[in-house]
Formats: C-alpha cells, structure tokens, sequence
C-alpha cells in the first residue's frame, strides 16, 4: 500500500509540474509572439501619432496585442492621454494593432504671458502653444492665474468661467465663430464679427440671443456697425442696428431677424415711411393705389411691410416690399435689380432668393 501511494503521489506531482511547464510555455508563446510591433492611428489633428502611441502603450502588457485590444476595445479615455474623448483598438494580427481616436474638441481659447490656452467645453486646458487654430474664438477681459496643462481653467471668477462656457459653446453649436468674445469689468460680453459688433449684455437669455444672433447675423453681415441684444429676452422685442457713424438705427429687427420700424398699424404690423395703413406706398396726400408720375407704383402689398435686398448697385436696401408683383422702397419706386420670380419670392441684385411673407432667404 506504501509503495502505491508513493507512486501516486509521484505520478500527481509529475502532473501538475507538467501542466505548469504546458502553462509556461504557452504564455511564454503568447506574451512572446502576440507583441506590438505595428500601430496604424487615425482620427488624430493636433496631437501626432507618435505621441499617441507613447502615451498608450507603455508597459509589459499594454505591449501585448491581445491585451492591448481587449483594453482598449471601448475605452472612453486614458488617464495618461487626458487630450483624448475616445479610443478604439482593433487586432489585425498578432503584431499589429489598429486605432482609432477622437481628440477633445475645443472651444476656445485665452492669451495668456504670450501663449494661446486653449480649452474644451468643461474648462479643461487641453494645450498651451503658440499655435493659432482656425475658427475658434480669443476670450478677453478674463482674469485667471497661471493655467496648468489638463487642469481645470485657473479663471478668478467661476460666475465668468460658465457664462465663458456657455456662449462658446453656444456659438460653435450655432455656426457662428467671432473674433473675439470679450467682457469688461461688469461681465458684460460684446462679439466681434468681422465688422460687425454684437452686444450681447449680460448673460441672461444666452440661448434665445444666440439662437435669433444666427438668423439675424445673415442680414447684417458685411455691414459696419453694431447689432444690440442686450435687452432682449426672446420675446418679439425689436432688436437695432446702427452702423458706424450714424446716431440713429439704420433698421431694427423682430425676434425672427426681419426689419421693422417704430411705427406700427393698428394690429401691431410695422409699417414704413410713406405707406398707408395698410402697409402699401402713399403718395404726400395719402393716395395709396395707381400709378404717379414720377414713376412710383401702388396698389396691393404681398407679404412684409419691408425686408431687406441688394440692388444692382450693391446697396443694402431695408425698405423693400412687394406692390403688385413688383419690389419698391418705402416711396413706391422700384428697386433696380430686383424682381418677384415664379414662385412669388424676391430675386434680388446678388440672386439672394427672399420670401416675402417673412423677408428671410427662401429655403
């Protein structure tokens, strides 16, 4: 019986050191042969993809392709590649790996002792470089200490820092990228657009002022002046244009960007210089059909007291209606350039297709 339980005790030892020596070997195999040797990366812009791929892949395991794409297979981040919003690894074969990321998206920046800090929609820095990106907006008139990579933005005041995030993000959603969106020492934000000045205010009705800014920004720009929302809410207040040099409004315009004018009718509808209660061109005695001898026209209005076209000599014009199946002005004279085509929209000099009824681009 001795004998029996001794070979047994050997033959079960022989066993598990054999199954141990199989064990090694294969993972000597696997952990040998299953190496990254080869990385295709793509979805990278700003970060290169010899930087992603140290960032990545910088130990014994994340080394091993198998190990590597089961990692990364669905990875929302890394702790070691903060500047990346997603990461996607795919086996292609034992020493090689595909990946696909997407860096963070940025939403602006700040100057800061010379260096451009450049930051996402929760704050974070995501680069400090001398490097100027296209179609992102310079916040200025913002007080923050030294900013630190992948760091929470060091901005004074955090009522500033969200308002900052907020619009940003607004205008990118939006399409609408200034030069500048600045605030002065009462956090009160002004856009630069081109030549245009957009006075934003304060920031209440962030949204509903960023929301009628894109329809109406369609028909100032290219003008120099400044366009003010400061007091508006999202109702049907009107909201001015005054170009540069002038003391009065060039227009206003309604929630929906279309032109209106102080003077309303008796149902509340704009109505222009030289027109009668019902919207149509009067002459100084207040006769508001047929045709003048100066070559005025009158009769029916279709569609908007005024909305805004382009003559043939490339003015702006803000008092343009319809009067039976032609443009005027406000004085019943028809505008050079212009015309109503099959569908009953307005042509104008620049071929802009405009309704009539809301005086916006026809879709």
């Amino acid at each position: 019986m001795t004998r029996k339980r001794r070979r047994r005790r050997v033959f079960r030892i022989r066993m598990i050191v054999g199954l141990l020596l199989f064990l090694a070997a294969a993972a000597a195999v696997l952990l040998g042969f299953f190496r990254i040797r080869t990385v295709e990366i793509s979805g990278c812009n700003r970060h290169s993809a010899e930087e992603i791929k140290e960032d990545l892949i910088y130990d014994f395991w994340t080394e091993n392709t198998l190990y590597f794409a089961w990692k990364y297979k669905h990875a929302s981040s890394d702790a070691r590649a903060p500047y990346l919003d997603s990461i996607q690894a795919k086996f292609v074969s034992p020493g090689q790996v595909r990946i696909t990321v997407k860096e963070k998206v940025l939403i602006g920046y700040i100057q800061y002792a010379g260096t451009n800090v450049y930051f996402d929609s929760n704050g974070m820095v995501m680069e400090m470089s001398d490097q100027v990106y296209g179609e992102l907006p310079l916040i200025s008139g913002v007080a923050m200490e030294e900013p630190v990579l992948y760091q929470k933005l060091p901005v004074q005041n955090t009522a500033q820092l969200r308002t900052m995030l907020s619009i940003s993000q607004l205008l990118l959603e939006a399409g609408l990228i200034p030069d500048n969106i600045s605030f002065d020492e009462n956090l009160n934000i002004t856009l630069s657009m081109g030549s245009v000045e957009v006075r934003i205010g304060q920031d209440e009705y962030l949204e509903e002022k960023v929301a009628n800014l894109a329809t109406i920004y369609q028909q100032v720009q290219g003008e120099a002046g400044t366009l003010n929302l400061e007091a508006f809410t999202g109702k049907s207040e009107t909201i001015p244009f005054q170009k540069n040099n002038e003391t009065e409004p060039a227009f206003e315009t309604d929630a929906e960007g279309n032109p209106v004018t102080a003077e309303t009718d008796a149902e509340g509808n704009p109505v222009t210089s030289g027109t009668d209660e019902n919207g149509n061109p009067a002459d100084a005695e207040g006769e508001a059909e047929g045709s003048g001898d100066d070559g005025t026209v009158s009769g029916e209005t279709t569609g908007l007291s005024a909305f805004m076209v382009f003559d043939a000599y490339g003015t702006l014009r803000y008092d343009a209606h319809v009067v039976n199946g032609q443009v005027v002005d406000a004085n019943g004279t028809p505008i050079d350039g212009c015309y109503v085509n099959e569908d009953g929209n307005v042509v104008d000099a620049y071929m802009n297709v405009i309704d009539p009824q809301t005086g916006t681009l026809a879709q």
